[in-house]
């Protein structure tokens, strides 16, 4: 179970040299002090050590308590209501609103996220990634329910970092409305000058590590981006004409996180520019767009991969997301070829090393979302508090890090 930080041993035992890092005392921030974090999470009764260990017992318990369970996800009344008094809010939902480490104040972090729906879930989503050094931009989707919009503009309205993208596309799955959302939400964020890497998320996606982590991890690819990207499974058909400028069209996943030289080669070189109007005449451009530009180390982009644009797990492995496409069991169920991801996934999320995971649905299972918050929770704790460290050595040693355009 979770156990929150009280003014106990745990803070009077930290050693000197990790106490020496706080920007903020852990004992006097909110959002790691929290005692009814267990309630936020929804998280009673439930031992989430037991579902990443697979205890078999009580996994199967907890899968039969879920199917049997009818759930309740909040609404975008409550977030209407409750953010009327934004202090009340961050507090009552356990938002860390300091800046916990040196590290992490010197290396912020922009993240974009293209939603649609399930405004609990993009709620705490937020909460789970939120520090007040990042950056956010949230593009709501044309055509979301507007009560959606009110409630997710309200949330953003009680953080100065936050932003909803004032131009909202109507995304269209396979067409190049699914881009476009990215690209206006890195204009957004391009004017905060000091973040160092972007990530994109979408409102079903959530993280498998904390901010401190994703900073080491950031740190240890040393500019390097983490895309995904594949030759032998082109589909030449989605292109009728070849790009210009001698560029190998290559496809990849959405998914990015890339340093902020690479951003700006989006925004503002002809390039890419040209690039772009060549893939707004293809279909998927968004699995094409990205890709391409990091596989190409010809265009001298810093960070890019100088390797064969070939996503494999021991060469060059995509660590932004955890998906499964069917490689490995899938606990939950199967949805247009990729798992919808349950707490009989938990064992298989707590082993790996991705950044984040894709894709869940909070209305079906809201444990397996539950047990990821109260990990990052514990972890963060657990970091402050001296009692657990990372080694991002795996990190920087990839072959993408390795092997990159500087």
């Amino acid at each position: 179970m979770l156990q929150p930080i009280a003014s106990s041993s745990l803070i009077n035992g930290i050693s000197k040299t990790f106490e020496s890092r706080w920007l903020t005392k852990a004992e006097n921030c909110q959002g790691l002090l929290e005692d009814t974090m267990d309630s936020i999470f929804h998280l009673k009764n439930i031992q989430c050590s037991k579902l990443f260990s697979a205890d078999k017992e009580f996994m199967n318990h907890t899968l039969n308590l879920i199917k049997r369970t009818s759930w309740t996800m909040l609404s975008n009344e409550y977030y209407i209501n409750l953010t009327t008094d934004c202090p009340r809010f961050k507090h009552s939902r356990g938002y860390v609103t300091c800046k916990l480490t040196q590290e992490e104040e010197d290396f912020p972090i922009a993240y974009s996220l293209i939603i649609y729906k399930d405004v609990e879930m993009v709620e705490r989503l937020l909460r789970a990634i939120y520090r007040p050094q990042n950056y956010y931009c949230i593009h709501v989707d044309k055509k979301s329910d507007q009560n959606f919009l009110i409630a997710v503009s309200a949330i953003a309205k009680c953080f100065e970092n936050v932003v909803i993208s004032p131009e909202r596309i109507a995304v269209h799955w396979g067409t190049y409305t699914v881009l476009e959302p990215e690209l206006v939400c890195m204009q957004q964020l391009w004017r905060f000058r000091k973040w160092k890497y972007f990530i994109n998320l979408t409102g079903q996606e959530f993280p498998l590590r904390t901010n401190w982590e994703l900073v080491q991890i950031l740190k240890s690819y040393r500019g390097a981006n983490d895309l995904e990207g594949t030759i032998k499974r082109i589909n030449h058909d989605r292109w009728p004409i070849d790009p210009p400028h001698n560029i190998t069209a290559i496809k990849g996943a959405v998914h990015i996180a890339v340093n902020r030289d690479f951003v700006d080669y989006i925004l503002h070189h002809q390039t890419a520019k040209d690039l772009l109007d060549w893939v707004k005449n293809t279909s998927f451009p968004d699995e094409t767009f990205f890709s391409t530009l990091n596989h190409n180390p010809q265009l001298g982009i810093r960070g890019t991969y100088k390797g064969v644009p070939e996503t494999h797990s021991m060469i060059k492995p995509f660590l932004t997301r955890f998906k499964n496409w069917g490689q490995k069991p899938c606990a939950g169920h199967w949805v247009r070829a990729i798992c919808i991801l349950s707490s009989g996934d938990l064992p298989l999320l707590g082993r790996a090393k991705h950044m984040f995971a894709n894709k869940f649905y909070l209305g079906e299972d809201p444990i397996v979302i539950g047990c990821l918050e109260e990990m990052i929770y514990n972890n963060t704790r657990d970091e402050l508090s001296g009692v657990k460290v990372f080694n991002s050595t795996y990190y920087s040693q990839v072959g993408f890090v390795l092997n990159k355009v500087t």
